[in-house]
């Protein structure tokens, strides 16, 4: 059930220097070899040589297409297309001879939203100031200032007292409103500026200058309705031509902006190529099933292009070779640590463990299922298109949007479904439903009808109250399993790493683990554990002495110093029975409230109800997020800890993803990695 990652070969492409183009693009449309800079003592005999004129090209041309597409307005594209090299790339680049237009309406666009922004902020302040009488343009004076002025109603009375003090200086016209007074302020040059400027701060005024504008505010709202008219008609026309040049040109601008986009990278990988006079050579990173692959492709396209794999101590990158089901599981061994190319992929391990661990500590059937109807509902949600949560609360959805992005919601909920669906099949095992026990009516309504006694009338094939000491006892031995299986995956791990003697300790935390978990069974059962009694004391001491010395000669006297580690870690399996138990508790001390209120007068009814609800809520919240947490932590810490060090490197494959144009040459046999 351990998968190792794929199998990864460091590989050589030797070839000649005419087909380097060619040998780049049929690597990167097959998109499944991970290119690395070349090895020291083969660049020291190469060299780069740099296509700047080709380069810059692309470049240029890039950078011209994408103008286009960021002033055209977007359309449907279902079309793509080939092309066949770059020469036809950048003719087809070229033929689109749209600048001048382009450039021209695009100036006049912006010249006419710049007027319409002047011409709106005009309206809306003649609107405000409409009960000015005069025309604006006795506002226009040689030797004085005028100004629009707006602030809060109830300090008008204190600003004017303030501006009273030069009155002859000074003209004030206002309006008075319930929140907010405007005013019309003209000074004359006597009026001394720093008297203004103090009352203004004084009063949180806030002043504009007057527009020059010609005419009462009523003559200025018609006149200026008009010219919005006129310049918001001219912009329509430009944008109609903008969407006739667009109807025309944008599909094939995009197409031609991807291809762009790849030689561009393309072509960064052809200039740090190692070459002679006559050939090149590249190497890097390839899954060996797909070694042959590279070789027929590359024979069908670039005759006398040799491929050969190298010996390298380095390690590989690491590429997921996980069964399709268990996929979704690789971002949780991400979030942790990727595994090294040639250590235990632990993905169909956590995969199988988290459900299982989330389940148990749920344990409630009720809780499963409005857990797993979530989890639906946001994986057809966001997976059907739907990616708004607008259903939720406000509250719940911003803080679940906060914190995961919705990709990253369909992935948990899909992790979680099997988790509930434990949870349900135990919830009818412990005969919890929303902590209330409903297996008795159904079994006693079956038994009835059947007229036999084929289920047990008292409901719950297992108490997990009652029968505590056995759940314990499980979570106990659940817990020896896995650091048991952690313990043997860090021994072959060391083994085939040629590291002997950490093998050798981990044996001794082995014994040493076993020995202890001897010992304390023999003495919940009130045996014997003294040797001089007991034959099998002779084997708990021996496989407690023997672990021991065992890890002192692996890993020294520091492992003596981490004895207790190894039962703590069996240990914090019971934490899964704890949390089970609060569950329990908590959801059996809400239902006790709710029934004891029965009895009573409404109010006490519906605060029952309430408390019913409300208390359920919270504790589902909880059985999302706790069993989920404390369950791969279990993983994460006591299992993981055993065997992995992760620190693996991703498997980033050389190819661009594709959706306006075909993969440049048609290749015999393709299989990108994903």
């Amino acid at each position: 059930m351990v998968l190792k990652p794929a199998p990864m070969t460091m590989m050589a492409v030797l070839g000649l220097r005419k087909d380097r183009q060619v040998v780049i693009s049929v690597l990167h449309d097959m998109g499944i070899v991970q290119l690395e800079p070349l090895s020291k003592d083969v660049a020291t005999i190469l060299k780069n040589e740099h296509d700047n004129d080709f380069y810059r090209q692309v470049s240029d041309q890039l950078l011209r297409i994408r103008a286009f597409k960021t002033v055209l307005p977007p359309i449907p594209v279902t079309s793509c297309q080939r092309f066949s090299t770059v020469e036809n790339l950048l003719e087809e680049a070229k033929s689109i001879d749209i600048d001048v237009t382009i450039a021209s309406l695009e100036r006049e666009k912006e010249n006419h939203l710049t007027k319409i922004s002047e011409t709106e902020n005009s309206i809306n302040l003649v609107e405000e100031f409409s009960f000015f009488p005069e025309d604006l343009n006795v506002l226009h004076l040689a030797l004085a200032h005028s100004y629009f002025g707006r602030l809060d109603s109830e300090k008008f009375p204190a600003f004017k007292k303030a501006l009273e003090v030069n009155n002859q200086d000074v003209f004030l016209y206002s309006k008075e409103g319930k929140e907010t007074t405007h005013f019309v302020l003209i000074t004359f040059p006597n009026f001394p500026p720093h008297a203004l400027a103090t009352a203004v701060q004084e009063h949180n005024v806030k002043l504009e200058a007057v527009p020059k504008l010609n005419g009462t505010p009523v003559q200025l709202k018609q006149s200026l309705g008009s010219v919005l008219n006129e310049l918001t008609q001219k912009l329509n026309e430009i944008d109609r031509q903008l969407a006739e040049i667009s109807q025309k040109h944008y599909a094939n601008i995009v197409c031609i902006e991807e291809q762009l986009e790849i030689e561009n990278k393309k072509l960064e990988v052809i200039d740090n190529l190692g070459v002679t006079s006559d050939s090149f050579a590249l190497e890097g990173w390839v899954p060996k099933s797909e070694l042959k692959k590279v070789e027929t492709n590359l024979d069908k396209h670039a005759k006398g292009t040799i491929v050969y794999e190298l010996e390298t101590k380095e390690k590989p990158p690491t590429l997921f070779a996980n069964p399709k089901r268990f996929k979704l599981f690789e971002a949780f061994i991400r979030f942790y640590s990727l595994p090294s190319g040639k250590e235990f992929d632990p993905t169909l391990i956590f995969g199988l463990l988290f459900p299982v661990f989330y389940g148990m500590m749920l344990g409630d059937a009720g809780y499963g299922l409005v857990i797993l109807l979530v989890c639906r509902w946001v994986i057809r949600r966001v997976e059907g298109g739907k990616r708004n949560l607008n259903i939720m609360p406000k509250p719940l959805r911003s803080f679940a949007l906060k914190i995961l992005k919705p990709r990253q919601m369909v992935k948990l909920a899909k992790a979680m479904t099997p988790g509930a669906i434990i949870a349900m099949i135990l919830g009818f095992t412990f005969d919890l439903y929303f902590g209330f026990h409903l297996n008795s009516y159904l079994f006693g309504y079956l038994n009835t009808i059947l007229g036999m006694q084929l289920l047990p009338a008292a409901g719950a094939f297992f108490d997990p109250i009652h029968g505590l000491r056995k759940l314990l006892l499980i979570s106990g031995y659940i817990g020896l399993g896995m650091v048991t299986f952690g313990l043997i995956l860090g021994i072959i791990n060391h083994l085939r790493e040629g590291e002997k003697k950490h093998a050798i300790g981990k044996v001794g935390w082995l014994l040493f683990g076993w020995g202890v978990v001897l010992v304390g069974l023999a003495l919940l059962h009130h045996e014997s554990i003294n040797p001089m009694r007991n034959v099998a004391g002779i084997g708990y001491f021996g496989l407690l002495l023997g672990g021991i010395g065992l890890m002192f000669v692996g890993e020294g006297p520091r492992a003596i110093m981490e004895l207790p580690s190894i039962v703590s870690h069996i240990l914090s399996y019971t934490r899964i029975i704890g949390i089970l138990l609060a569950s329990v508790i908590l959801a059996d001390v809400i239902d006790y409230i709710f029934i004891r209120v029965l009895d009573n007068s409404i109010p006490y009814v519906i605060l029952g109800v309430v408390i019913l609800f409300i208390g359920h809520i919270f504790n589902i919240i909880i059985g999302v997020f706790e069993p989920g947490i404390q369950g791969a932590r279990l993983i994460y810490v006591e299992f993981f800890s055993k065997f992995y060090h992760g620190n693996g490197r991703a498997f980033k494959p050389f190819g661009s993803a594709r959706k306006y144009t075909y993969d440049q040459y048609e290749l015999e046999i393709k299989e990108k990695m994903k």
